[in-house]
Parts: structure tokens; C-alpha cells; sequence
């Protein structure tokens, strides 16, 4: 009766919080009963857990990351806010430096973590030093801290908090969401203005940024008990993207998440999170996760939310999701939901791969919205690839206007997926989503990687966005803020020259960051047409033989201030350029394409669920007319 009770609460845990395909889920990793401890994120800031015993190891992992020494550790043992590992065997080294001695705050609770997967509690009431469990204990006295949090005008404003005790570990005020960033391994709140708590006493930092065009604001204090502190951090700019006319987007933001409990996220947080990542479009999804669940769909309202700012707009609209057959897709500026809001889910009112994505995006595009594929695939392979549908819904005409290039997928995958389709003559904007759900504490950060829409507006105007994101007036980005002209025309523009000998274009660009950049590369038809090493500007002539596409893609190493990916990354959407009215159609990647509708035919065909065959003919008939459309571009 107890094997069978424990295996009834390990079915319980993960029907409750069951692992996505592709690395898209979010898993605890708790012991069951447990996930309340780490994984879900809550409004009573990073306070200290009171805990004894065994853990699970996604509790034995977060715990570790809130003392920011481990961090370099911790980061190693993940790819992207998952981890590589789920043995606590596999934490090794952070389990074996077991401290000589411990920093506490009065009333405050150490984690003393063994190697058999347990933590044993430190714990001290009043200050002084004493042994305990083999341990010297340093409890200090708690001391008032008091910030302030002002923009680069002087004016007070929201900000990313990374706040470390004198204890090591990091802090956030009661009242505030705690979450971890998805690569750096660290804890950080989101704070408006000014916020307070007490800490230990010692030296203190604070550190404070917002979104990608801020640099890092720090200080360090000491902090003495009965004399409280109160400390000034004034943000400063690296760039003012908005000042040139370009406005940033998070295509994929979930609020709530990933299970029908833990329903938390409120447009105020939202509003918070926006405001404090210099977001000006936060997209955010009304969508199904595992099954009929439907997360948000109370705060669709087929406009801009109430408290939405003049430059920070909060949009709830949908995420399409197939279960497997075709790919996810994002929706912009909807004036009503598009139902079925999923498909393919086995034991669920819509348990058909029906209809297909393209019929979605069309009755999206019905209603003046945008349309992208999100997160397409972590190889670029039919097998590897997510976003299956994509090259059919292209073919099809008229449904797609954007693809998310970077997302939380293999960069070098999508952007090979996204060349290849440009060079079947489709004309496909640039875009980034995240996928960030906001109530999971380990995840990614909302506007960690986004796309900028150029308006040329002194102010964030959401209909123009629309227009310039269907256009390509865009690039996407983790960090490096790039510009392109070919001949003075922008990405979205397109260059004509009637038929004759070969000529050259002048191409010119600038790239600047505040992250390390290795690589700036001009592309024309996905190959390198010219490069420079570093951030800085090109001007380079190069030579067009036919119609193509040319755009422009930085890239470096990681840094800290990279949240969500694997390195920096930018890429714009191409300046198209036509000669003599030719479509540019190159014969290995139609033929790449052919093969992939092919794939997907006969994946449809033999995999796919349908309650009719009326209704598995007319997706595959969809299907063969765009595998024909590549067939005529192949002749």
C-alpha cells in the first residue's frame, strides 16, 4: 500500500508538471510535494527556506545558485535554464566545498548542503559566533537598507536587481517576484523606484540594470546595524534605441504557466517586468501548455491592457500551439482570440491535428494581426525543426510574416532554416520571442532577446509596429544594436535594376554593443559577402549577380548580460534586391524544401490524428499544393 501511495503521488507530480518536447517544458525536478519550494516563482521575494533533510535536485540546484560564488559552478551543469544533469551526484563540487564558516543575519537560516542529496540547517538568533554541526557561525546583527533607483535623466524609474548579502547570498525584498536567470545562474528582482528590506551587516552589493541599452549601475555599502543606509543608483544609457525611431518586442511572453495551479502573474507584475526590461511591445500569450487548460484567456481583451505606458504597451494575444505535427505560432494584434486555440492534444476537446496552422495564421491575418513561428527548431533538419509547417504556410501565401530567428533554440539551426527560405524568394521578417513564463522562478527573463521595429515615432505607436513588423523593417537581438542600408534602402526596402552586366552595391553598417562581439558578417543569399572582426562599421562594396537578399548578422561569445542564449546575436531582416523582375528561387534549397514537404506529407499522412478522412485530405491536400509551388520553382 506504501509503493503503491508513492507511486501515486509521482503520477500526480508529473501529470501536474509534465516535460515538454524539445527542451520547451519547465520541470521541477522536486521531490514530489516539494515544488513549492524553488520552482514556482511567488511574491514574497528570496526569503530563506527552512529546510531540513532531502531534496529533490532541482531544490538542491536552486538552493545552491542563491549563493552567487556558485554560480560560474552552476552554469556549467546548464544548457539555457535546463540542466544537463538530474543526479545530485553530478553537483560534485559545489557539494564537496562544504564551508568552514558560515555568515548569518539574526533569525536567518543556512542551508548547509551534504552530498547525499540533504541540507542540514544552520540557524542563529542572536549575533554572535558559536559551532554548530561542525560549522563556525558568524550571526550578524540586521541593518536597514534603503534604494533608490533613478534613470539617466534623474528621474525615478524600474529596473533587473541583482542584490548580494554580506553572507554571500542574494536577497530580494519581500513583496517582489524572485526569479534566476536562465544562463548566468543568478537571482533577481524587478523592482519600480525604491524598495528596502533588512540584511546582514557587512559589505553589501547592489547592482541594477534595465533591459539591453543600460549599462550595469553598481555600489557597494556597508551596512551597520542602527544606522540605515540609503543608497542612490542612477542607471545610464548605452543607447537610446527609441530616440532613432526603433521600438523593441518579446513576440512570446507567457504570464502563467505550465500548470493549472500557480496561476499568479497579474498584469501588474507584467506591467513591472516591461517597464523594467525597457520593453515598448510585451506580446503576451493566451495559450493551452499540456492539455484543454487554457492559461490568461480572461485578460485578452483584442487591445493594448489599461496599464499599458506610452512607450511599455501590454498586449495579451495567442499562442497557436500544435501538439507535434506542425509548430506553435505567435499572434499580434488580435481583436478576438483564434479558436481552436490548439490542436493535436490527445484526451482534450481538440484532439485532431486540425485544422492546419495555415488556416490560424490566416484567421489572425483576417483580423489586421502579425503572425510568427515560434522557437522553429534545434536543427536544421525536417526532424530537427518544430515550426514544420512554416515552408508550407510560405508557399501557401499570405499567412506568415515573421519568423523567430532567435529564440530559445540553436541560433546557427534557425538562422539556416531562415536563410534557406529567403532564398526561395520569400519575403519573411526577422523576429525574437522568448517563450519566458513568468511564473516559474528558474526560466527565462522577458525581453532577454527581442526585435526592434523601426517606426521612425517619437513615441511607441502600436499600429505602425504592427506595419513595420509585417514589412521587415527589423532586426532581432540579445544585445548588439546593428544597422544596415544597401544603396540608403533599410531591411523591409527593396532595390530594383533592370537586366544586364554584374554590378555592386554599396553596403553600410554599424554595430554597437556593450557585449563582447567577435564576428559582424555581411550576408547576400546566406553566404558571407564581407566581415570585419569586432563591433564598428563597414562600408563595403559588393557585387549583386542576381536577384537576392542582403543582411547583416553579429555575433560573439557569452557574457553575463546574456540572459536567455548561448552568446550574442543580431540579424536583420534583409534589404531585398531585384534584378529584372526575376524571382531569386536557388535550386538547392527549393529542392531542401521539396524534400521537407515531402516529409511532412507523409508524416501527416501516417502519424497524424483525425476523427475523418474528409478531414485528413484536406490537410494533406493544403500540403500538396504548397509541396507544387516548390515543384514549379524547381523547373
Amino acid at each position: 500500500m506504501v509503493a503503491l501511495m508513492a507511486i501515486s503521488l509521482l503520477s500526480f507530480a508529473l501529470w501536474r508538471i509534465p516535460e515538454a518536447s524539445g527542451g520547451q517544458g519547465a520541470v521541477s525536478l522536486s521531490r514530489p510535494g516539494q515544488e513549492d519550494l524553488t520552482f514556482w516563482a511567488n511574491h514574497n521575494g528570496l526569503k530563506d527556506l527552512d529546510v531540513e533533510g532531502e531534496v529533490g535536485f532541482g531544490d538542491m540546484a536552486r538552493i545552491l545558485m542563491r549563493r552567487r560564488s556558485n554560480a560560474p559552478k552552476m552554469r556549467a551543469l546548464r544548457d539555457r535554464f535546463t540542466f544537463k544533469t538530474k543526479s545530485i551526484a553530478d553537483l560534485g563540487e559545489v557539494l564537496r566545498e562544504q564551508p568552514a564558516r558560515v555568515v548569518l543575519g539574526e533569525g536567518g537560516i543556512y542551508n548547509l548542503p551534504r552530498e547525499a542529496g540533504a541540507f542540514a540547517k544552520l540557524s542563529g538568533t542572536e549575533a554572535g559566533t558559536f559551532v554548530q554541526r561542525g560549522v563556525t557561525v558568524e550571526v550578524r546583527p540586521l541593518a536597514n537598507l534603503k534604494v533608490r533607483l533613478l534613470d539617466e535623466n534623474g528621474k525615478p524609474t524600474a529596473a533587473r536587481v541583482y542584490l548580494t548579502g554580506s553572507d554571500g547570498l542574494a536577497y530580494a525584498p519581500k513583496g517582489s517576484i524572485s526569479r534566476i536567470a536562465a544562463m548566468p545562474a543568478e537571482y533577481y528582482f524587478h523592482a519600480e523606484n525604491s524598495f528596502q528590506m533588512e540584511l546582514p551587516a557587512g559589505l553589501t552589493l547592489i547592482e541594477a540594470t534595465r533591459g539591453l541599452e543600460y549599462e550595469l549601475a553598481e555600489r557597494e555599502v556597508d551596512l551597520q546595524p542602527g544606522r540605515p543606509s540609503e543608497v542612490t543608483l542612477k542607471l545610464k544609457r548605452w543607447e537610446n534605441m527609441a530616440r532613432r525611431g526603433w521600438y523593441s518586442a518579446d513576440a512570446h511572453i507567457h504570464a502563467n504557466y505550465t500548470a493549472a495551479d500557480h496561476q499568479v502573474i497579474t498584469p501588474e507584475d507584467v506591467r513591472l517586468q516591461a517597464l523594467a526590461e525597457d520593453l515598448n511591445n510585451a506580446n503576451m500569450m493566451v495559450a493551452n501548455s499540456f492539455g484543454a487548460f487554457i492559461h490568461d484567456p480572461g485578460l485578452f481583451e483584442g487591445k493594448a491592457h489599461s496599464l499599458s505606458g506610452p512607450n511599455h504597451l501590454l498586449y495579451w494575444n495567442e499562442e497557436m500551439r500544435n501538439a507535434g505535427l506542425y509548430g506553435h505560432m505567435c499572434f499580434f494584434n488580435l481583436k478576438s482570440l483564434v479558436h481552436p486555440l490548439y490542436t493535436g492534444f490527445r484526451d482534450t476537446p481538440q484532439a485532431d491535428d486540425y485544422p492546419a496552422n495555415y488556416t490560424q495564421a490566416s484567421g489572425a491575418q483576417a483580423q489586421g494581426g502579425a503572425v510568427t513561428y515560434a522557437h522553429p527548431g534545434y536543427a536544421a533538419t525536417f526532424d530537427g525543426a518544430s515550426a514544420r509547417e512554416l515552408p508550407a504556410d510560405l508557399a501557401l501565401g499570405n499567412a506568415v510574416d515573421a519568423m523567430d530567428v532567435l529564440s530559445n533554440n540553436f541560433e546557427p539551426a534557425t538562422t539556416e532554416i531562415y536563410h534557406r527560405l529567403l532564398n526561395c524568394g520569400f519575403r519573411l521578417a526577422i523576429s525574437a520571442g522568448t517563450d519566458a513564463f513568468t511564473n516559474v522562478a528558474d526560466h527565462y527573463t522577458p525581453g532577454g532577446g527581442r526585435v526592434y521595429v523601426r517606426t521612425g515615432g517619437k513615441q511607441m505607436n502600436y499600429a505602425a509596429w504592427i506595419q513595420g513588423y509585417k514589412e521587415g523593417r527589423s532586426f532581432a537581438s540579445n544585445g548588439p544594436m546593428v544597422s544596415l542600408t544597401v544603396d540608403g534602402k533599410e531591411p523591409g526596402d527593396e532595390l530594383k535594376f533592370p537586366a544586364g552586366s554584374a554590378r555592386t552595391v554599396r553596403v553600410r553598417v554599424s554595430v554597437s554593443a556593450l557585449v563582447p562581439v567577435d564576428k559582424v558578417d555581411v550576408i547576400v543569399n546566406g553566404k558571407v559577402a564581407a566581415s570585419r572582426n569586432g563591433a564598428g562599421a563597414m562600408d563595403e562594396r559588393v557585387a549583386i549577380e542576381g536577384s537576392s537578399w542582403i543582411a547583416v548578422r553579429a555575433t560573439g561569445p557569452w557574457n553575463r548580460m546574456i540572459l536567455n542564449d548561448a552568446g550574442a546575436y543580431a540579424h536583420t531582416s534583409p534589404v531585398y534586391v531585384q534584378v529584372a523582375g526575376e524571382r531569386l528561387a536557388l535550386k538547392e534549397d527549393v529542392r531542401f524544401y521539396i524534400d521537407w514537404m515531402e516529409k511532412l506529407i507523409a508524416r501527416t499522412r501516417e502519424r497524424g490524428r483525425f476523427s475523418t478522412a474528409a478531414r485528413r485530405d484536406e490537410v494533406v491536400s493544403l500540403f500538396e499544393r504548397a509541396l507544387a509551388y516548390y515543384k514549379e520553382l524547381d523547373r
